[in-house]
């Protein structure tokens, strides 16, 4: 749908940017967000005396080259931040960067000539080596053992943990839901969304996850169901705030869904907190406060992994999954507990469980499924495969109980 060219200054902005968003085979959504920015940062330089244009400037003023420099310049210097707190911290290279890329966008959008400046050459990040990403999770691991470990610090190792084994972005990061997580906790599905990729091109990927990796995963979920308490509704996302916060008006508990900007804010408290306190420890080693160290030079082991199940090897799989249970819940009522052929079935078991959430087949079906053959308490449901804390976490995901309770219930 074309702008309308009858627009003028933070109007028109605000339509490119809603007609740049709206093409959903090429732009991705965090490409999005960034777009929805700089048409906000560029309508509040329009209100602003220093700027040459006012918000009667048409399209072709807009994007020429004195007033994008001032824009840029405005912007570079923090001047243009919706946050009045954040005013005056400068920006970064790379945001001056994507700030002209996304002017393009909204150039292209409103069917204008853009005069824009030149983009240096990315420098090449290079990656950190194998001994610098294990000191690294040394340190994150030293941190979260402490007794007095705190709530972000616990966050923060399996967040870590899980960056060095799979090498995630932060976006790619804060979509994970518990359903990504194998229910052995040996696994984790992510949704790879490399930047300036569109919805289209994005694909998943089967990793698998370190010893470090599921201990940290379990202490967090442990923390995560008590942040949980005050949260009302459904709760799956993996990645959760620790403390209270607010948008505008309203008060917003712990356990609130953790986004990009969020996560990053959050990482960095914690880094400068933890090594604040570790800062005397012998051999300590100092983590970033960016988490780019972490994911630079991995390159996991991984597997290709349907978006979305197959409606047929659906089927198939679930009645596998509901065979293995009743197989198992006889064993285990027979009292062949710990025999050679309970060990046979339980892994038989184990296979089926893997298999269906490699597919994508979410737990709350699984777990029905298992309950449906008579495998529905926590011992049974951990000799199919599935972690404790995990369930506990699907528990409180589902808001009343997994289906396994309610149907002995």
């Amino acid at each position: 749908m074309a702008v309308d060219q009858s627009l003028r200054g933070e109007a028109l902005l605000l339509a490119a940017a809603a007609e740049v968003r709206s093409w959903d085979a090429e732009i991705s959504e965090a490409r999005g967000r960034q777009v929805r920015w700089v048409a906000g940062e560029y309508g509040r330089a329009l209100a602003r005396p220093d700027h040459p244009l006012d918000n009667e400037a048409p399209a072709r003023h807009l994007f020429g080259r004195e007033a994008v420099d001032v824009y840029l310049d405005l912007a570079a210097r923090g001047e243009l931040r919706a946050r009045e707190a954040e005013k005056k911290k400068p920006s970064t290279a790379n945001s001056r960067q994507t700030r002209i890329e996304v002017l393009a966008l909204l150039a292209k959008a409103a069917e204008v000539y853009a005069d824009l400046p030149p983009q240096p050459e990315t420098a090449r990040k290079q990656p950190v080596p194998d001994r610098a990403r294990s000191l690294l999770r040394t340190s994150l691991e030293k941190a979260a053992d402490r007794q007095d470990a705190r709530p972000s610090q616990i966050r923060m190792l399996a967040i870590g943990a899980v960056i060095a084994d799979t090498g995630a972005r932060s976006g790619e990061l804060c979509a994970l839901r518990l359903d990504d997580l194998a229910p052995s906790l040996q696994e984790v599905r992510i949704l790879r969304r490399p930047q300036g990729w569109s919805e289209e091109k994005a694909y998943v990927e089967l990793i698998g996850l370190s010893g470090l990796s599921r201990a940290a995963l379990r202490r967090w979920l442990a923390e995560r169901h008590a942040l949980l308490a005050r949260v009302g509704g459904t709760a799956t996302a993996l990645w959760v705030s620790v403390h209270p916060n607010h948008r505008g008006d309203h008060p917003v508990p712990p356990g609130t869904p953790l986004e990009p900007r969020g996560l990053y804010r959050a990482w960095v408290r914690a880094v400068n907190s933890t090594n604040d306190d570790m800062a005397d420890e012998p051999s300590w080693v100092p983590l970033p406060e960016r988490m780019e160290p972490l994911r630079r030079g991995v390159w996991p082991n991984s597997a290709p992994a349907p978006r979305r199940p197959d409606a047929e090897r659906a089927v198939v799989l679930l009645d596998a999954v509901a065979e293995c249970g009743r197989a198992l819940a006889d064993a285990r009522r027979s009292g062949e507990a710990g025999s050679a052929v309970e060990l046979q079935v339980r892994r038989a078991c184990q296979r089926a469980v893997r298999e269906a959430w490699a597919e994508g087949i979410e737990h709350a079906v699984q777990l029905s499924t298992l309950a449906e053959g008579g495998l529905s308490d926590d011992e049974g449901l951990t000799a199919a495969g599935w972690e404790r804390t995990l369930l506990h976490a699907v528990d409180r995901a589902i808001g009343w109980g997994r289906p396994s309770k309610a149907k002995t219930a």
